[in-house]
């Protein structure tokens, strides 16, 4: 399947998530950056992080393995420079960004759904994944660095909105759209304090590396 979006012609599989609103809200934000350094954190088909790559420097990072095959991929096509990594969240990224971009699962679980897709599905919540990774986030921030985060009116606004607060992020709403169902709802949340954030060191977060079985030849060209 073909995805088209402002001069980009993606190429993407059935069971890779396939952009929509919530990723083209997230695009307009993208657009207004330029000489940034961007983690696309779920990159899917790389969409954000080839619009992104075009004013700036980009790594973008996928539990899916298949994923980072696919970005990598629509990227050359595309023309366009991004470093793509296998990982779990945060577990294999190093460094520091000016952005985090994330379009996370943030549906809640529904117990009579058997066939959940990891793509929607942020578990009983909707903010399962979120709350992982917000908890590791100011981590891998530059001074003054922030977050784009987009979530649904399902997912429970005030609660991200709390859980920025608790871990040292000063949050505003950047846009707002209903769809059938929900509202979506973009996030930016911009690191209040930086300290703790730079004593960290590599390792230090215990993340289990057997968790997840990382493809070392997923980003090999």
């Amino acid at each position: 399947m073909k995805f088209f979006y402002r001069g980009l012609t993606l190429e993407i599989d059935d069971d890779i998530y396939y952009p929509r609103e919530d990723s083209i809200m997230l695009a307009e934000q993208l657009e207004k950056e330029e000489g940034k350094k961007i983690l696309d954190m779920g990159c899917g088909s790389g969409f954000l992080s080839i619009l992104a790559a075009k004013k700036n420097f980009v790594t973008s990072v996928d539990i899916n393995a298949k994923a980072c095959r696919t970005a990598k991929n629509n990227a050359m096509k595309n023309e366009v420079n991004i470093e793509v990594i296998h990982s779990d969240l945060f577990s294999r990224v190093s460094g520091r960004f000016d952005i985090i971009v994330f379009n996370p699962p943030y549906l809640p679980d529904i117990e009579e759904d058997e066939l959940k897709d990891i793509s929607y599905h942020g578990g009983k919540t909707g903010r399962e994944v979120i709350e992982k990774f917000i908890e590791k986030a100011k981590y891998f921030l530059e001074e003054n660095g922030k977050i784009l985060l987009l979530i649904s009116s399902l997912t429970g606004e005030k609660e991200v909105l709390k859980l920025l607060e608790n871990h040292g992020f000063s949050s505003e709403i950047k846009a707002r759209k209903k769809v059938p169902w929900e509202e979506l709802i973009v996030i930016e949340a911009v690191i209040k304090y930086i300290e703790e954030a730079l004593r960290y060191e590599k390792g230090a977060f215990g993340y289990e590396e057997d968790a997840v079985q990382y493809d070392e030849n997923a980003v090999q060209e």
